[in-house]
């Protein structure tokens, strides 16, 4: 019996059960009219100079996107393609400082974004509002973007 209770403290004290999701932070952006969140149809999301292939999100309907950032640079722009004749892309450029973070022992390091500026196109985009600009591994909205 002192075997089984020794095997499970084990098994419990040595997994990553306590480390929550992403390693870094990615920003959540959601496409907003006013106070409500509207869906894009047919949008792709791809961002530039980014490694292989950069598309997020390609040809699909989304009412959000994961922005991921990268630790390699502290500036990523992003490419809205909007798959529709008469309305132009859009770009989104995010500035941001790079602040590693140590979470655990079992976790081990990862890093939180601060977004320091941004800018953006105004072809079907009206405004991007970023609420809190630090940018942890927090499943929430972090950026706003108002589409007219």
């Amino acid at each position: 019996m002192s075997v089984v209770v020794y095997a499970l403290i084990c098994i419990t004290s040595c997994n990553n059960d306590n480390c929550s999701g992403n390693s870094s932070g990615i920003p959540l952006a959601a496409f907003m009219n006013g106070d409500n969140a509207v869906t894009i149809n047919n949008l792709t999301v791809y961002g530039i100079d980014a490694p292989n292939d950069s598309a997020i999100i390609r040809q699909t309907s989304a009412n959000q996107v994961y922005l991921p950032l990268r630790i390699t640079t502290t500036t990523c722009q992003y490419v809205m393609d909007y798959n529709t004749e008469g309305v132009d892309n859009d770009t989104i450029t995010l500035n941001y400082d790079i602040i590693p973070y140590f979470e655990s022992r079992e976790c081990g390091a990862m890093y939180n974004f601060n977004i320091t500026s941004w800018d953006y196109t105004k072809n079907a985009i009206d405004s991007v509002t970023i609420p809190d600009p630090l940018i942890t591994n927090s499943d929430v909205v972090t950026i706003k973007i108002y589409v007219r």
